[in-house]
């Protein structure tokens, strides 16, 4: 599917999401402040089609200006030809300005640019004049799509659930062509026949909503937006059928390929030769993200221009790997799959269902993305887990990837703090974490030369303040856990002679927002909730000067419900503090009756992590200047 923009706003206009129109015709004074939308399919017996749209829009405020002054339209020249029908902004006084011929022009999309050989596509982009406060945007244009796509008719429409519009959707098409349709959010299906015709019409719209209505950390607009769906597929076998139909030959083993195989593998066998040969994709294959459309993305390279090219997209590097594996006699196929944070699949099993491709070990029962240099073989991040896959091979089969559970996400940060007399603050500490989560970190931290001013930001965040030394095992050793060492020091991050102070902890790496971040400030949600889950402990003990004593340590905290939990305990040993600290979240995604569980969480576990403790003077002090025993 051709995406069209106008401005920020995606128009998936060529096989169909608009969301901007007023019928041409309508008067001045008739004309809706909500932007509304036309489409029109008209489609051929040899499933060609001829697509209409029309925008209309209003200019409310100074910021839409930009968005609404241009429209931007990605297609495949080679299966479409487009025609700018016309347009116009209309000002407060009712002058209508068209625009310029000039104003009209093609170039090679960015993705053209981005990834010469991969994509062919070119983006029209039409310029209107004189747009202010106050105008009305016109535009209509038409598309004639000559040559089908490679997974057939798909149309689908969308609008913003936070932007007052509506859309109108017609479909006319033979009867004899198939085509499943749905709806969800609210659109409004009728399906007709006459004489051998069918008529399909889709409505929907949004009322009395804002931008401001949006929520921090939305499930994926997908999931609940208002959404029409259209498809000539039976299944997602078909999706399976037709990738294996068009690269089945694509992983031939050239006497180079068997040669490299050999060369990686060793003496290695089954599953660890497989991961040698994954290792050696991963590091050696630069990454091309072209995400696969209905337009295009859906024939590979064959494997010996790709090892030749050293780089290659995510249906490259499967076929490149089921190249090698082949040659060791390892069966492999490729899976198609949504690489996305959406937890719900389509309401159709529509082309539109998958964006990826990994490979599919069926000996071993494995999944593996080599398109990540920083995930290990066998492993799926959050994105990739729980979602469908479709095994591509010559009768297609639906698989669903691993669940990602909280003992298969977790982090653990262990640690110990030493405060000194004249109050500063130092500590040491380690971090390990699950092979689900590795990724963000071994990306964010591969250049070490950049660690130490990342541990300082982290340290700013802290009441301490302070400097640190990070470092890190390496971040391209796929075949060994990823782990985090550190250590700092905070110059009067405390006053000992104060009686009182906040808890210190270790700088936090964690790979998810801070707890806060989850919070809404009406107290409530209108949207689903998308959620990390994770297993996050904390174990680390705290010593104060030989002089002082904790003389009152914080209450454990124990909170538990259907969004996670979350526990703190406290062993108190006269001048240390041993902390276990642990926040489990259960659910990737939460709807916004369950909102009470999470706040609960999160506020025990902030209040927790602002934890007060109280020091007197000691009164003997058997514990030496280090703290003694006090270890977490």
């Amino acid at each position: 599917m051709s995406p069209a923009t106008v401005g920020k706003l995606t128009v998936q206009a060529l096989m169909g999401t608009a969301s901007i129109l007023c019928l041409a015709g309508e008067s001045h004074a008739d004309q809706p402040l909500e932007r509304v939308s036309s489409i029109h399919y008209e489609v051929a017996p040899d499933c060609s089609y001829k697509f209409t749209l029309v925008i209309d829009d209003f200019v409310r405020k100074q910021a839409e200006i930009k968005d609404l002054s241009q429209l931007a339209l990605t297609y495949d020249p080679e299966r479409t030809t487009f025609r700018f029908v016309k347009g116009w902004v209309e000002g407060a006084d009712g002058v209508r300005h068209e625009p310029a011929a000039n104003a009209v022009f093609t170039r090679p999309s960015t993705a053209s640019r981005d990834a010469p050989g991969f994509v062919s596509s070119v983006k029209t982009t039409v310029v209107m004049p004189a747009v202010t406060t106050g105008s009305r945007v016109h535009y209509e244009i038409e598309e004639v799509v000559s040559k089908p796509s490679v997974v057939g008719f798909n149309p689908w429409a969308w609008l913003d659930p936070f932007e007052n519009a509506s859309v109108h959707v017609v479909i006319d098409m033979p009867s004899t062509l198939p085509l499943n349709v749905a709806g969800q959010g609210g659109f409004v299906i009728t399906d007709t026949t006459t004489n051998g015709m069918r008529h399909i019409v889709a409505d929907a719209s949004v009322r009395n909503v804002s931008a401001g209505d949006r929520e921090q950390h939305m499930a994926a607009l997908l999931e609940f937006q208002p959404l029409f769906l259209g498809t000539s597929l039976h299944g997602y076998e078909d999706l399976g059928d037709i990738y294996y139909r068009l690269n089945r030959n694509k992983p031939a083993v050239t006497p180079e390929i068997e040669a490299l195989a050999k060369q990686i593998v060793g003496d290695r066998k089954g599953v660890d030769a497989a991961r040698a040969i994954y290792d050696w994709c991963a590091k050696n294959i630069r990454y091309l993200a072209v995400s696969m459309s209905v337009d295009d993305g859906w024939v590979s390279h064959d494997a010996a221009t790709v090892l030749k090219n050293g780089y290659g997209d995510c249906k490259d590097h499967v076929t490149l790997m089921q190249a090698l594996l082949s040659a060791t006699g390892i069966r492999s196929e490729a899976a198609l799959i949504d690489w996305s944070d959406r937890a719900r699949p389509l309401p159709l099993p529509s082309p539109g269902e998958i964006n990826h491709a990994i490979i599919y070990l069926p000996d071993f029962d494995i999944f593996a993305n080599p398109t990540s240099p920083f995930t290990p073989f066998g492993v799926l991040d959050q994105g990739l887990s729980g979602k469908i896959a479709i095994v591509a091979g010559d009768h297609s089969k639906v698989r669903r990837t691993p669940e990602m559970k909280p003992e298969t996400a977790q982090f653990v940060t262990t640690g110990s703090i030493h405060i000194g007399g004249d109050g500063t603050v130092g500590g040491k500490a380690t971090a390990t974490m699950s092979p689900s989560i590795e990724e963000p970190l071994r990306s964010a931290l591969q250049n070490p030369d950049e660690n130490n001013r990342r541990i300082d930001r982290k340290l700013r965040n802290t009441p301490e303040g302070g400097f640190g030394h990070l470092a890190t095992s390496g971040p391209y050793d796929l075949d060994h856990p990823f782990q985090l060492t550190m250590n700092w020091h905070s110059p009067h991050g405390i006053d000992p002679t104060a009686g009182a102070f906040v808890l210190p902890a270790p700088p936090s790496f964690d790979p998810i927002d801070g707890p806060r971040s989850f919070l809404d400030r009406k107290g409530r949600r209108l949207t689903p909730m998308a959620l990390p889950v994770r297993d996050l402990t904390w174990n680390f003990s705290v010593d104060v000067p030989p002089d002082l004593t904790i003389s009152n340590a914080p209450k454990g905290v124990d909170v538990s419900n259907a969004a996670g939990s979350y526990k703190a305990v406290y062993e108190h040993r006269d001048n240390c503090l041993v902390v276990h600290r642990q926040l489990v979240l259960k659910q990737r995604e939460l709807e916004p009756a369950a909102y009470d569980d999470l706040e609960r969480l999160v506020y025990a576990a902030q209040n927790d992590f602002t934890a007060i403790v109280t020091t007197a003077a000691a009164v003997s002090s058997g514990a030496s200047a280090d703290g003694g025993n006090c270890h977490p």
